[in-house]
């Protein structure tokens, strides 16, 4: 079994010795400060500048998400501690996700021109993209324009072209 197989089904661990469910039970301060989980969270086919030793997804990789609806679940319960971690959540309705967020999103830390919690997005969006998980995100990505427009001069236009590319799944090199 791949290693990030492995990881989301509970049987394996990072390359630190942490289990899927430890790292989403880290405190908000650990999710900021902490910068070696996010690839196995939300990995993808490039190896990260910023995690060397995760490892990249393969073609088995995706065809076991794409297979195990279980996999994807846990992907979108990682979606879920991510979002909660910004301030977000995304919601389910008969309609689809949505995703929503408080009157001070603004207001939150991370919402500054260039922070590092942009790229996890795009990862993010990158990685579910890959998986499989379109319409998070596509959901993700509609509500992420909508942050840009509420919260004017803290997402450049550059921040979202990158997210807009890895909704589309034409970025995977984050």
């Amino acid at each position: 079994m791949h290693p990030l197989t492995a990881f989301y089904c509970g049987q394996g661990t990072d390359h630190r010795g942490r289990s899927f469910n430890s790292i989403l039970a880290f405190p908000d301060t650990e999710m900021e400060t902490c910068h070696d989980y996010i690839q196995w969270l939300f990995p993808l086919h490039e190896p990260s500048p910023y995690n060397p030793e995760a490892p990249v997804v393969t073609a088995e990789v995706v065809d076991d998400f794409h297979r195990d609806p279980e996999l994807q679940a846990r992907m979108h319960q990682a979606l879920q501690r991510m979002l909660t971690f910004l301030g977000m959540v995304l919601k389910e309705s008969p309609q689809g996700f949505e995703l929503v967020m408080p009157a001070n999103i603004c207001e939150r830390h991370w919402l500054m021109p260039e922070n590092h919690n942009y790229r996890r997005l795009s990862r993010m969006l990158a990685s579910m993209k890959l998986m499989g998980l379109d319409t998070q995100a596509n959901a993700l990505w509609q509500g992420l324009q909508a942050l840009a427009v509420r919260c004017e001069g803290k997402i450049s236009a550059a921040t979202l072209t990158h997210w807009r590319l890895a909704a589309m799944g034409l970025d995977d090199s984050l």
